[in-house]
């Protein structure tokens, strides 16, 4: 049958922004290809206070440094600048409560997207899960439940795109993740996403972050569903990601 292509959103801009506005061009070439194309509406409320956060936080910095920020394109340049120690108490006092509200809904937002597609809303069609900060996290933990579900829960995911995603580097639960893929499991990375290194590391206790780094598997090569695809030159940073 014809492709789902479900899209994540990690963040809002403001009230006029939606979790479909996110990903609108994107959506219109998957549509034009024959397949169906959704964005999952998830925590909206949180989703626009991290967007919040994020930006009056970057705009600060980059005022801060001598630069004027209007507009949000001109926020997503300012993050290559944000790579100063002082940057750090600033950041994680801003964000702390927002992003550890928006990682536990994410994980709880994953397992509910698991159990409905487990009941084939959806019929018999491969799933395309892509979703990028928190949004990223929604998809891994949508997987890591698939996988716990046993035979229900396989065969119904094709691919699932990870970009600058806010969990654990470990092998063993990417493995696990990937046992739900049936084709691609991607890791996008960026080693210079300063956000996602203090926010994620401040809030868990750990050094070892996917949206970082390359996650090593210990799948055989010739089964390797996890691909890892370094973005470094490609966004600037963790905002860069909603714009690329």
């Amino acid at each position: 049958g014809l492709p789902v292509t479900i899209c994540v959103a990690g963040w809002l801009l403001d009230e006029g922004d939606s979790c479909w506005g996110v990903w609108d061009a994107a959506l219109r070439d998957v549509g034009n290809d024959g397949g169906d194309a959704f964005a999952l509406r998830w925590e909206s409320h949180e989703l626009r206070r991290m967007g919040k956060v994020l930006s009056e936080y970057i705009r600060q910095q980059a005022s801060s440094f001598g630069v004027t920020a209007v507009g949000n394109a001109v926020v997503g340049t300012a993050f290559g600048l944000l790579n100063l120690p002082r940057a750090i108490i600033s950041l994680t006092t801003m964000i702390d409560n927002t992003w550890a509200l928006c990682q536990l809904r994410s994980d709880l937002a994953g397992a509910h997207l698991a159990s409905l597609l487990s009941e084939r809303i959806q019929g018999n069609r491969p799933v395309t899960l892509v979703g990028f900060g928190m949004g990223a996290r929604v998809v891994i933990q949508c997987l890591l439940s698939l996988a716990d579900m046993g035979d229900k829960g396989l065969g119904i995911v094709e691919t699932a795109v990870c970009l600058g995603t806010p969990f654990q580097a470990s092998g063993k639960a990417w493995d696990k993740a990937s046992l739900a893929c049936s084709h691609r499991l991607v890791n996008g990375y960026c080693t210079s996403d300063l956000i996602l290194g203090i926010v994620f590391r401040a809030k868990n206790l750990s050094y070892s972050v996917a949206g970082l780094r390359p996650v090593q598997t210990d799948a055989p090569e010739g089964n390797r569903v996890l691909e890892n695809i370094d973005l470094t030159n490609t966004v600037k940073g963790h905002w860069d990601y909603r714009e690329k």
